[in-house]
């Protein structure tokens, strides 16, 4: 069994050979990379439940372009252990939920603005101490991924790195838990640790004194709001999933929504099936009744057959046309 992520690949040795790699000559890519803040932007600004602001952010093309060919040609090479559920292929949110299930305990812990607290420093370490590359390459790698210093959320590299800034110390601490029964996973930034028998106060104590050293040593902080020590004698959640059973269901009060977004859709397809917002409120309704037939095959396949005879009358192409004059008129407006 994989216990921490590994890379088999020779490393890269130099900054001549990186830039071969990337597809740029070495006197672009040093320039790039001196000049890399200049091609970060805000894509989207959005307000979290405690009032606080979650910006995300997009790149120029020029950027964007080599970030895609650093996930191809390093980051996706990298094979990761079990406990890695976030971004992975083959991993999702519901495979995490169901390393969790049916215990007597889960206790759920939370990063604090993880991807902009991780610094240019910790990205250094990961390709220097993970990856083995010099410190030149690794210092011209870290400066093209962050921005201001810090990672930043919506970068094409930074879920990956994300995975990787604990790479060493997250597989000893998983090997410890695991040795006294408690599965530890993680996705992105929410940790989980259960345990199929009932654990004590020290214990509780020792999990969460763990974890949040764990979080000290990259320099990021645990949301303490968010912590969260669930038995089985309440209701057990994760990713908005239900947890008590033997497998992952959604709560009753989600699946009614969801019914209730399909009867929505039967009602405006009736009245007009060829408008933009009908598509996209048919897209999201099919996009629930999907994540709800994963969990819960036969009421969520019902609910296909009923979206199935309401589908939008136009074609794809005649909607993104739409749907850029629909854009164009808000700008002119």
């Amino acid at each position: 069994m994989l216990i921490k992520p590994t890379y088999l690949h020779k490393p890269i040795g130099s900054i001549e050979s990186l830039a071969k790699s990337l597809g740029l000559s070495k006197e672009d890519l040093i320039e790039l990379a001196s000049n890399s803040n200049e091609y970060f932007f805000i894509a989207k600004k959005v307000e979290k439940p405690d009032k606080s602001i979650r910006l995300t952010y997009d790149v120029k093309p020029r950027l964007k372009q080599i970030h895609e060919k650093i996930c191809c040609n390093l980051l996706k090479k990298v094979n990761y252990p079990d406990y890695i559920q976030g971004g992975v292929r083959g991993k999702s949110y519901l495979s995490n939920c169901q390393n969790h299930t049916h215990k007597k305990i889960v206790i759920k812990e939370d990063v604090s603005n993880f991807f902009p607290s991780i610094s240019k420093k910790i990205i250094h370490e990961v390709w220097a101490g993970f990856f083995h590359f010099p410190s030149d390459v690794s210092e011209l790698l870290s400066e093209l991924v962050t921005f201001n210093g810090y990672l930043v959320q919506g970068g094409k590299a930074s879920g990956f790195l994300c995975n990787l800034v604990l790479y060493d110390r997250e597989s000893k601490l998983v090997e410890e838990f695991s040795k006294k029964g408690f599965k530890y996973t993680r996705f992105v930034d929410d940790i989980t640790i259960s345990c199929l028998r009932n654990i004590t106060k020290d214990e509780q104590t020792y999990i969460i004194r763990k974890t949040y050293g764990l979080l000290k040593s990259i320099e990021v902080n645990p949301n303490k709001r968010k912590h969260k020590i669930m038995s089985n004698g309440v209701q057990q959640q994760l990713h908005g999933v239900n947890l008590n059973t033997n497998k992952p269901t959604l709560p009753k009060a989600e699946r009614k929504k969801i019914e209730a977004a399909v009867f929505q859709c039967e009602k405006a397809h009736s009245e007009n099936s060829n408008s933009i917002q009908y598509i996209k409120q048919f897209n999201s309704a099919m996009g629930r009744v999907n994540t709800m037939k994963r969990m819960h095959p036969k009421a969520g396949q019902a609910l296909l057959e009923r979206l199935c005879k309401i589908k939008p009358q136009i074609n794809s192409r005649t909607f993104e046309q739409k749907h850029r004059l629909e854009i164009f008129r808000n700008l002119v407006n």
